[in-house]
């Protein structure tokens, strides 16, 4: 299967050449071949050309490239062994193709995240991390660096040193830390996010997604990095790695760009800045303890008062998609959208703010996900609630609804969430839901909560809160207790986000109903004077009524019991053997007692003759003896 898969071929570059055509490159077995094909009908020539140091071998590994004034700009790794190679290819007139040189520390290990084209420098940036040591010290060697490097879009080499080479490459460390605390040293993707048209170009950001070398769980960060930054340490100082010593040594004034051989021999040796460039404020933009994201996008849009707003998407290695809006008083998630329930190899996102969809590429296929879902929010309070700008309430249509379509007219409020301004009628509570159940049988109640944020406590009807014992409350919300006298009331699930209460559900929990028996008729029927020819005659009136007894068990479901009284349409009285039956009861114990009798006396003679000394023949002959003794002193 390994070879089978070597021997495939992936398609890991797919970028427009230009306004017409599109460019298209793929592994070939290790050895990579390019095409150009037409956007408009994606139909493949047979005329390839070879793409060898300019893409990617193995579909393994990362790799990113740029495109720009119909020239390729690439950073991958290329052959069988996996060279490190950050190249131009595919120029023409005076421009020549470059490659990087090889030497020591230039880069070690790299994995390639992204780059982009900075048009106001003329510059290509690229973003990518790799192992090296910081300070020289070899118990260092394995720490994970990240990295963004430059080169220059007019590079042309030099013309005797670094010939075909990069003059113009030169790297600097990203640093994603907060204060003195640990720092999320290794970069997992990064992208881009221009300016207005109002702004400066070095208004630019950076968001990048940051993972802890040495941690292991849920560890994850998002930094932002300005332009003016970037620059700022691209033209400071740098360092001069020493062969003999095997360290970094200071190098002012290093890092410009001339022809002059003696200039290209120090840049040689002097492409990493002294100093790093750290995030803006000196500070995390987003952390999480409990996720890992993988990939990031980032856009910025307006909401219903004209404010702007910077929307993150952030894709877990768990498959889900967090939505986080930053505003003044820190990040907020708006919403967790699950793409996919088993783990997938995620190889890009995509957003098109054209058509408002995020495209997430995975190892099993590409989906399509709206970048808002304003439907979603039944009423008012959860609309204003998710504190997404794209969403407000219409008062009038009585929908969640899009802003970019209505405009200015709905209500919401992003920064606060303040419901009780922004929604008149408000309907806080839900319908009670009766619930019969039999006494010492376990009872669960279901609450769940669409907002992840909202703090959920279960409550008697007279709005206190139920106790831990004998209740218990699962972490989704579900209330278990069994059903005693004690625990039959009222209940309700409330649930509070940023001071806004509102009831989820209610139940009445209740015992069933036992139907009780009619007494006997009292009343007695006045008797009826009837006239006739014979006479008048006085009969009393049968009583047609009888009293209906009720089985006191739990009627079956779909049945129905009638608690009316009835006539009794027969009024001859049934046979009772009441008296046969103890006649019989008294024959049989007097049997019984007989049989008893009978059997004690019988055990008590057996008894008696086994207990009996039987005379020995001996013992007769002396009697004999003695009694006619006696009879002759008689005589």
């Amino acid at each position: 299967p390994q070879n089978m898969r070597t021997c495939t071929m992936f398609l890991d570059i797919l970028q427009f050449f230009n306004s017409t055509h599109l460019y298209v490159c793929g592994t070939n077995a290790y050895k990579p071949q390019a095409l150009i094909i037409p956007a408009s009908s994606l139909s493949a020539s047979r005329d390839t050309k070879d793409a060898k140091n300019c893409c990617p071998s193995s579909s393994t590994q990362r790799n990113t490239a740029t495109i720009v004034g119909e020239r390729l700009y690439t950073a991958t790794k290329v052959g069988y062994f996996g060279d490190k190679v950050i190249s131009r290819c595919h120029s023409r007139g005076t421009r020549n193709n470059l490659e990087l040189q090889n030497v020591p520390k230039l880069l070690q290990e790299p994995e390639f995240i992204s780059s982009t084209l900075v048009a106001s420098e003329g510059k290509i940036l690229l973003f990518f991390t790799e192992v090296g040591d910081l300070t020289g010290d070899s118990f260092l060697n394995s720490f994970i660096v990240s990295r963004v490097a430059q080169v220059c879009t007019d590079d042309n080499g030099g013309s005797l040193t670094l010939q075909k080479r990069w003059t113009s490459f030169a790297k600097s460390q990203l640093v994603c830390q907060q204060g003195d605390e640990l720092q999320f040293n290794k970069l997992q993707d990064i992208v881009k996010l221009s300016p207005t048209n109002e702004e400066s170009p070095d208004n630019t950001l950076f968001y990048g997604v940051f993972t802890s070398q040495w941690s292991s769980s849920g560890l994850s960060a998002v930094c932002a990095f300005s332009l003016t930054d970037i620059k700022a340490a691209f033209s400071g100082d740098y360092k001069t790695f020493d062969l003999n010593g095997n360290h970094w040594t200071r190098q002012p004034n290093c890092g410009l760009f001339n022809d002059n051989d003696r200039v290209l021999n120090i840049v040689k040796k002097s492409f990493l800045t002294e100093k790093a460039v750290r995030p803006v404020g000196k500070k995390l933009i987003f952390s999480s303890t409990e996720e890992r994201y993988s990939r990031v996008a980032v856009q910025r849009t307006q909401a219903a008062n004209g404010h702007s707003y910077t929307i993150l998407y952030l894709l877990t290695e768990s498959g889900f998609l967090h939505k986080v809006v930053l505003l003044a008083k820190g990040p907020h998630i708006i919403e967790e959208i699950q793409i996919f329930k088993q783990p997938q190899t995620v190889k890009n996102i995509l957003l098109s703010t054209s058509k408002g969809v995020l495209f997430i590429g995975s190892s099993e296929g590409v989906f399509r996900v709206p970048v808002s879902n304003c439907s979603s929010y039944p009423n008012c309070a959860e609309c204003v609630l998710a504190r997404d700008p794209f969403c407000g309430w219409d008062s009038e249509t009585r929908a969640c609804a899009s802003v970019s379509r209505m405009g200015s007219n709905l209500r919401q409020d992003v920064e606060s969430g303040n419901v009780n301004e922004q929604c008149t009628e408000l309907n806080n509570t839900a319908a009670t839901v009766t619930r019969i159940a039999q006494l010492n049988e376990i009872v669960v109640l279901s609450c769940h909560s669409r907002s992840r944020l909202a703090e959920v406590t279960w409550r008697f009807s007279n709005n206190s809160i139920v106790p831990q014992f004998p209740y218990m409350q699962w972490a989704d919300g579900r209330l278990v207790f069994t059903i005693t006298p004690e625990t039959v009331n009222t209940y309700h699930c409330v649930s509070e986000e940023l001071g806004f209460k509102q009831t989820i559900a209610a139940f009445a929990v209740t015992l069933p109903v036992i139907p009780r028996s009619f007494p006997p008729p009292s009343h007695q029927q006045p008797d009826v004077t009837l006239d006739s020819d014979e006479g008048t005659k006085t009969e009393p009136i049968p009583d047609y009524y009888t009293t209906i007894e009720f089985d006191e068990s739990e009627p079956t479901k779909g049945e129905k019991t009638d608690a009316f009284m009835t006539p009794d349409k027969t009024s001859e009285k049934k046979k009772s053997y009441y008296t046969e039956m103890v006649a019989f009861c008294l024959l049989f114990v007097i049997c019984l007692f007989v049989f008893i009798a009978f059997v004690v006396l019988w055990r008590r003679s057996m008894r008696c003759n086994k207990t009996t000394p039987q005379k020995q023949p001996k013992d007769m002959e002396s009697d004999n003896i003695w009694q006619t003794e006696l009879e002759e002193q008689k005589s």
